[in-house]
């Protein structure tokens, strides 16, 4: 049986990440003029993930003796025409274009059986009814393990069991997508990788935040599973720099310490990026531990400037003393930070958004990116907005607009701040003195 794996290629000029944000997707709309496209563009060139959610099941696909192939496409005509299945990723910020593709596929291979995974399909599998002939909701695996070994469900809609102990998973495949030349990179780096994972899902308690929702409470990968990993990629593949995709890597600190230590033994000379709490790190000493076993490059959410907003949304605030403190450690260790930050939380006023991208301003980060509170389906916060959403496609939830009647501020408003927060951040003298030197280093 030959199985496709399938990322539909966008085709909205905008950054668009199809597996960030818990899985919901990510774009970023920073409007038109010459700085904004200017940053758009470097987005859209130099930070890439592919989907780990199809890498795991190429894993599952390769043990069931299956052959695989990967795709990002936007041509139907693409596919091979002796493919039996094709598992599509989905996502809310581009299912118009990925249900148009299935129909497609239907129209022009009908003998083909599309299934549809992810994190989107999960929360709003009738999206996709019409015209797949299988969803998946919750972490694919097992289900598709079935359906390889055993044949296609009777059931649309199937709920796929969670796997408790990832260790049994196979390993992720990135074969398929390498021979495509698909390869993980982050900002500003000529490095190709892969993406990997130490753990899954969330123990925090944000209840606007998609990753504990759809993954649940975070388990954890053996540092033995994952070293294993990094050497077949290394040394097979001579593959030096890794994605962790964890939503917050080294939240486990016992077993953290122990990857750490392993990893520096082990001798592999890679480098590698992850995203993660600051205050997930209770010693500073933390910091130079996982820049010597190779960290490059840290994605960490702020979020505010306002500690009792995050209150109110049950994240857990990082003092401001403690995230100058902890960045300036981090960037002396030779680790370029980006910072993300949320705008628009409920109940905010103007003077505490302008606060929150000042503060941005003082940390000054090489990296920052600023969004739209966006109450996603699935989250603990939705049900408390579904009666205000603006009746905005769903498309449009996509971290970049505000989809809710909010009580003190307004869309106009929101759009045009987050959009010029970006050329604001960047385009000013103190950024250009810290920055300017490492970001030639690193291109150059």
């Amino acid at each position: 049986m030959k199985v496709a794996l399938i990322e539909v290629k966008p085709i909205q000029n905008e950054y668009i990440a199809k597996e960030m944000a818990g899985g919901l997707g990510k774009r970023i709309t920073l409007g038109n003029n010459f700085w904004a496209t200017f940053l758009r563009n470097q987005l859209t060139n130099s930070f890439i993930a592919p989907p780990i959610s199809l890498a795991s099941l190429a894993g599952v696909a390769m043990a069931c003796n299956h052959g695989i192939k990967a795709y990002h496409i936007a041509r139907i005509e693409d596919i091979e025409r002796d493919t039996d299945i094709a598992i599509v990723l989905s996502s809310m910020v581009d299912y118009h274009n990925e249900v148009n593709f299935i129909r497609g596929i239907k129209t022009l291979l009908p003998r083909l059986k599309v299934i549809v995974v992810g994190s989107f399909a999960s929360a709003m599998p009738e999206i996709y009814a019409g015209e797949a002939d299988c969803i998946i909701k919750g972490d694919s695996e097992l289900a598709v393990q079935k359906i390889l070994s055993e044949g296609f469900p009777v059931e649309k809609i199937i709920v796929s069991e969670r796997p408790e102990d990832l260790n049994t998973l196979p390993m992720l495949n990135w074969e398929p997508f390498m021979r495509n030349g698909y390869y993980a990179r982050r900002p500003f780096s000529k490095e190709l990788g892969v993406g990997i994972q130490k753990s899954r899902g969330c123990s925090m308690t944000c209840n606007y935040c998609p990753y504990a929702a759809f993954y649940g409470k975070a388990r954890h990968f053996d540092s033995d599973y994952v070293l294993k990993m990094l050497e077949h990629y290394h040394d097979r593949h001579q593959i030096n720099y890794f994605m962790f995709r964890d939503p917050n890597f080294g939240e486990n600190r016992k077993e953290f310490h122990v990857f750490m230590e392993k990893l520096i033994n082990s001798g592999l000379k890679i480098n590698w990026s992850c995203e993660a709490r600051l205050d997930t790190f209770k010693e500073d000493s933390d910091f130079g531990l996982m820049a010597k076993a190779g960290l490059r490059y840290i994605i960490t959410g702020i979020e505010s400037s306002d500690e009792e907003l995050l209150k109110q949304n049950l994240r857990r605030p990082i003092k401001k003393e403690d995230a100058f403190r902890k960045l300036k450690v981090l960037e002396r260790s030779g680790v370029i930070v980006q910072t993300n930050y949320i705008l628009g939380f409920p109940h905010e006023t103007q003077e505490s958004v302008y606060k929150t991208i000042e503060y941005a301003k003082q940390l000054n980060s090489m990296f920052a990116t600023f969004h739209v509170f966006t109450p996603q389906p699935g989250t603990k916060i939705f049900d408390d907005y579904k009666n205000r959403l603006l009746g905005l496609d769903w498309q449009e939830f996509n971290y970049s607009n505000l989809v809710w009647g909010h009580d003190t501020l307004t869309k106009d408003f929101l759009d045009k701040i987050t959009s010029n927060a970006y050329v604001e951040y960047y385009f000013r003298p103190k950024w250009m003195l810290k920055h300017t030197g490492r970001l030639l280093k690193t291109v150059f």
